[in-house]
Formats: structure tokens, C-alpha cells, sequence
């Protein structure tokens, strides 16, 4: 009796099918890449700050003069801020997932079989990790707005309105 012998040993199968083992580096690597583009958007969002301090400045004088105190006039850009941060990452976080989902269910993106035995690029997007990069995204944009509002609400509205 002539013994069947598959091509495929047991291991292979279950490597094929098993789920995908994370690697150190390329999870630091990400994490490098995601913590620089949040540095840059929180930047971002430093920058349009001050320029708007700048630019509103006869305005938040207007504000303190009619009886505005410094926490309120606070609380208006930290607000304007996290606005922004909360929009940027909501658009920022529906893109990536939404091209991560076509990106996997249409295999853009080939890699040669006989190196990585597999066909295509399998992208899988975990709730935590993207919950997490959710979360420290927006905070980030919170804390990158306490400067502009304190410069905003150190205005000291006689010498604003004073060369106007």
C-alpha cells in the first residue's frame, strides 16, 4: 500500500495560515514614522496658532477691553486647536484605513511568492494600535496649543491698540 505524501508539509501549512507574527524592528520603525508625522502636524498646528495670535491680535485686545478674561481667551484657541487636531486626525484616520482595507482586499501590492510565500502584502489594521494612534495624535495637538493660547491671552490689549 503506497503511502500518499503531500507537497506541502504540516509546518508550511499552518506558517501559511497562522497569524502574522509582529516584528520588532519594522513595529519600532512604524512607530518612528507615525511619532514624526504627528511632530510635524503638532508643528503644523503651533505655527497657524501663533500666526493667528498675530494676526487677531487687535481682536483678543477688543475681547479683554469689553471685560474678556486671559482663561477665556485661553480656552478659545485651545479649542481652535484641538478642533483642528481632532479633524485632521479623524480625516487623517478614516484615509489610512480606508486604503489599508483596499489595499488588502484588492492585493495591490504584489511581492514575489518564491521569497516571501505569500502573493500579495496582507495589511491588517488592529483596533488597539489604531485606537492608540488615535488618542495620543489628538492629545499631542491639545498640548501643541497650550503655547499660542498663553501668548494670546498674555496680550496686553493697551499696547495692541495702541498703533492701530
Amino acid at each position: 500500500m503506497a503511502k500518499h505524501t503531500s507537497p506541502l508539509k504540516a509546518d508550511t501549512v499552518s506558517s501559511l495560515t497562522a497569524p502574522p507574527v509582529r516584528l520588532g524592528l519594522q513595529t519600532k520603525l512604524n512607530l518612528l514614522a507615525i511619532g514624526l508625522i504627528v511632530v510635524v502636524a503638532a508643528l503644523n498646528i503651533v505655527t497657524s496658532l501663533i500666526l493667528l495670535v498675530m494676526e487677531k491680535h487687535r481682536d483678543i485686545a477688543i475681547l479683554k477691553t469689553m471685560g474678556a478674561n486671559a482663561r477665556s481667551v485661553t480656552a478659545i484657541f485651545m479649542m481652535q486647536g484641538l478642533i483642528i487636531g481632532v479633524v485632521g486626525t479623524g480625516v487623517g484616520g478614516a484615509g489610512g484605513y480606508a486604503l489599508a482595507t483596499i489595499v488588502d482586499r484588492y492585493q495591490l501590492i504584489r511581492v514575489p511568492v518564491d521569497v516571501y510565500q505569500v502573493s500579495h502584502l496582507p495589511l491588517t489594521v488592529l483596533p488597539l494600535d489604531f485606537s492608540l494612534v488615535v488618542v495620543v495624535a489628538v492629545l499631542v495637538c491639545f498640548l501643541a496649543t497650550i503655547y499660542p493660547s498663553r501668548q494670546a491671552a498674555r496680550l496686553d490689549p493697551v499696547q495692541a491698540l495702541r498703533y492701530e
